[in-house]
């Protein structure tokens, strides 16, 4: 798999940014009479990771202690997945407390031999869509339903070998998420995935209850959203780039081959060209 950069996308939500020690103090007599009906640890971290975001200053105190109720801070390591849309029973959005995350997006190509020009014609595969909660869950219990009372089947006939397969698959890294940055919240995420490049902590809150109308004024998060949309290249602008950057690679190989064909040497020295005085070897010669 070739794994580029195309580009990098900094601060991925508008209106959230470094911490600021003003923004802490001014919000500290908010939070006071929330702490003291959580426990120590946790309800003062959880607090802590909420007055960082600016998307929360309007929230009233009993929509504060739910969110603490049901949001969890989780520690990523380095190379760590850390969301992928789809695959959690619940899905998250991902506040970045610290550390920086990368976007990949996965292409997969099929590709066919042309032989009048002798190289490779890439076709995109068409994305599968995700599914939400509701949906999988379903999908689930009557896959369930299914395995109880169908009798098992050999591997063999469930999944029988792919010959004669041409597929590629190609990552591209198109998203930097940094402090203050959120993702997770509803975007576009076919064949996507979030890894941490360095020690990532975020602030997990579920999304279904993020969605509901006391917490998304102003559909604040619909609009985080676009917004994000809008900034990140779709699949088919991620192909048809791969295409440009792949007519330019079989170009400028084209090109280093004519300029050594046109201006190849006419007369390579050989071995007779060679004086003789260069040729002798000296050596210790025995005397008997």
């Amino acid at each position: 798999a070739n794994h580029s950069r195309l580009g990098s996308l900094r601060d991925a939500g508008p209106g959230t940014g470094p911490f600021r020690f003003s923004d802490a103090f001014s919000q500290a007599t908010d939070f006071t009479s929330i702490r003291d009906k959580l426990t120590p640890t946790d309800g003062q971290d959880l607090l802590d990771a909420l007055a960082r975001f600016s998307y929360f200053e309007r929230w009233s105190d009993e929509q504060r202690r739910d969110c603490c109720h049901r949001a969890q801070i989780r520690q990523y390591e380095p190379d760590q997945t850390v969301f992928v849309e789809g695959q959690a029973p619940v899905n998250y959005a991902h506040f970045m407390l610290s550390g920086e995350c990368g976007l990949l997006q996965c292409l997969k190509l099929h590709w066919r031999w042309d032989r009048p020009t002798a190289t490779k014609r890439y076709r995109l595969s068409r994305a599968q869509p995700t599914e939400d909660e509701i949906t999988r869950f379903h999908r689930r219990r009557a896959q369930a339903t299914n395995v109880i009372e169908d009798p098992p089947m050999d591997r063999s006939q469930q999944n029988p070998p792919a010959a004669g397969r041409s597929v590629e698959y190609h990552f591209v890294d198109i998203a930097t998420y940094s402090r203050g940055s959120v993702f997770g919240i509803g975007e576009h995420m076919v064949d996507r995935a979030v890894y941490a490049r360095t020690h990532v902590q975020c602030l997990l809150i579920p999304r279904y209850w993020l969605l509901e109308k006391p917490q998304n004024r102003g559909n604040i998060w619909n609009r985080i959203r676009i917004f994000l949309e809008q900034r990140q290249p779709s699949r088919d602008r991620l192909f048809r780039w791969f295409l440009t950057e792949l007519l330019w690679h079989r170009y400028r190989h084209q090109l280093v081959d004519d300029f050594r064909l046109v201006h190849a040497p006419r007369h390579l020295p050989r071995l007779i060209d060679v004086p003789l005085v260069c040729r002798i070897e000296e050596c210790d010669v025995q005397q008997e």
